[in-house]
């Protein structure tokens, strides 16, 4: 008892001392020789800036080499950058070859090269200099990339210059890159994810699969083992040649930036032009991107996926839209905008969209509608336009008639002034707030100089976008309407997908033909 009351004195005390600590009359007391906190500092002269200001240097500067290679960057402000190499190649070049050559390099990249054995050198040497590395494809685009501190930026480009000139893609390699394709396609069987798979499903159909952008992005299981060291080395000598390609950077001083460029890489000679595959490289694809619409619909149970969700069927429609240079790019841009689109539920927080006409009109007017989203793909020949969305198998065929009606309604019906303006404003705000990302600015000025030799400031763009009006919507949207056929595709249990002329119907119909009467009466009480 007695030890327990000293304890409570002592802690009695300390708040005392606490609370005479902050009392009012401590700190109006000035201890000798130190001002007051209650009276005013006495300033003699105002203190001049001290730091240095920095102007960030928005102006994307390109130099050409003699041989062709071009470089690209921007400076920006902070420690970090972001650098790479970009190719003029991917999926949509592998006519009369095997598909999936693309898909072996994406594994293949950042190992063994004349500096480095193996992998993990690559990766001791990177982590010297706090960076990472990664290469990813598109239909259309390789892209070699490495993100760290910009005081190592000689030794990044010189990592770079070693995968992509100097890689030895020795056996063992190659079968590494199989089993690792093999991996990553059982991991798509077992959980497959919704937008990848649909993804290829309408370009395989928009573009019938055996021509361009209708090759797929993924290896197919046919070519599992087919594709041999020999394979990838003819594709490297056909598209990797400086003309097609341009080494980008943000993050770092132009000057120096292509000074360690002409180090690193000129000449421009590849490891591998000894090999027999390279003495005699193919021609390049010049094939242009040939649209023609289509219909799939792959059966699958997908009831034992997603568990805590209702098993789900998916169906998108698309259209041929416009290529990246085309003047109704930007349109194509704000319509995606406009239509906006989601989930059912969206994580992170509310108001992502909420006001755009998937929204309003489809996600928020039918409770058996899980999903509904719009998107452009832009290409430098084509471009194809989709909505998709999710629904419950019994209600597949309600979920493809709603889309194509918003569609139908999105060209007839007028467009308000104050949804323009919004879908034009969250578009905006997208545009810049990526390019606040230093590894977006690079992917940026990479993939635009590849495609149009030159990169506009985001100004331009923004004031492309405060430009567009209703009637550029409607005139890109009736373009897509009446100049090809649209595609159609389902993935899931699709035994109620409607068929493609049902759908053509209700997109295509006459002008002088009001919505309502070719629209099936389920939906005339929403018109």
């Amino acid at each position: 008892m007695l030890s327990l009351v000293r304890r409570l004195s002592r802690c009695v005390s300390t708040r005392s001392v606490r609370r005479n600590y902050f009392c009012s009359s401590s700190i109006s007391a000035a201890e000798p020789g130190k001002p007051s906190l209650r009276d005013p500092f006495p300033l003699t002269a105002v203190p001049q800036q001290t730091g240095k200001s920095f102007i960030e240097d928005k102006e994307t500067r390109i130099t050409t080499l003699a041989n062709g290679l071009r470089i690209a960057s921007q400076d920006r402000f902070g420690a970090q950058c972001a650098i790479g190499v970009i190719l003029d190649a991917g999926p949509r070049y592998e006519v009369d070859r095997y598909s999936g050559i693309s898909h072996y390099l994406e594994k293949l990249a950042f190992h063994s090269s004349d500096q480095f054995k193996d992998r993990n050198d690559v990766q001791n040497a990177m982590e010297q200099c706090s960076a990472v590395f990664d290469c990813q494809i598109s239909r259309d685009f390789i892209i070699y990339a490495v993100s760290g501190l910009s005081t190592h930026m000689d030794r990044m480009v010189s990592v770079l210059s070693e995968t992509v000139l100097r890689p030895r893609i020795t056996e063992d390699e190659v079968q590494m890159a199989d089993r690792s394709v093999r991996f990553e396609m059982q991991a798509l069987q077992r959980a497959p994810p919704v937008e990848p798979i649909m993804n290829e499903l309408l370009h395989s159909a928009a573009y019938r699969g055996d021509n361009t952008l209708g090759l797929p992005r993924y290896c197919p299981e046919q070519n599992f083992g087919q594709i041999t060291r020999d394979h990838i080395i003819s594709f490297i000598a056909t598209y990797y040649k400086p003309e097609r390609m341009v080494v980008a950077g943000a993050g770092v001083p132009h000057d120096a930036f292509v000074t360690a460029v002409q180090k690193a890489f000129v000449p421009f000679e590849h490891s591998l032009r000894q090999e027999s595959a390279a003495q005699n490289p193919m021609e390049p694809d010049a094939s242009v991107a040939q649209y023609m619409g289509g219909y799939i619909k792959i059966h699958r149970d997908l009831s034992q996926y997603h568990a805590p969700m209702p098993e789900l069927a998916h169906a998108a429609i698309g259209f041929e839209s416009c290529a990246h240079g085309d003047p109704h790019f930007v349109p194509a841009c704000v319509l995606q905008s406009l239509l906006g689109g989601g989930g059912s539920f969206s994580a992170g927080g509310p108001g992502k969209g909420m006001y755009s006409r998937l929204y309003l009109n489809v996600l928020n007017r039918y409770h058996w509608v899980h999903s509904a989203q719009a998107e452009n793909f832009s290409y430098a020949d084509s471009g194809l336009f989709s909505i998709r969305g999710s629904a419950e198998p019994e209600n597949l065929d309600q979920l493809v008639f709603r889309l194509a009606a918003e569609m139908r309604h999105t060209l007839e019906a007028p467009i308000r002034e104050d949804e323009l303006a919004r879908a034009k404003a969250q578009l905006k705000s997208m545009l810049l707030g990526n390019l606040e990302t230093c590894a977006v600015v690079f992917e940026d000025i990479a993939r635009q100089v590849l495609s149009s030799g030159h990169r506009p400031q985001p100004e331009y763009w923004v004031e492309k976008i405060d430009k567009v009006t209703a009637d550029d919507l409607k005139d890109f949207i009736h373009r897509m309407f009446y100049r090809s056929p649209a595609t159609v595709v389902g993935f899931g249990r699709v035994d109620g997908l409607p068929e493609h002329k049902e759908v053509l119907q209700i997109l295509g119909g006459s002008q002088d033909i009001p919505l309502s009467q070719r629209l099936p009466g389920m939906f005339k009480q929403f018109i």
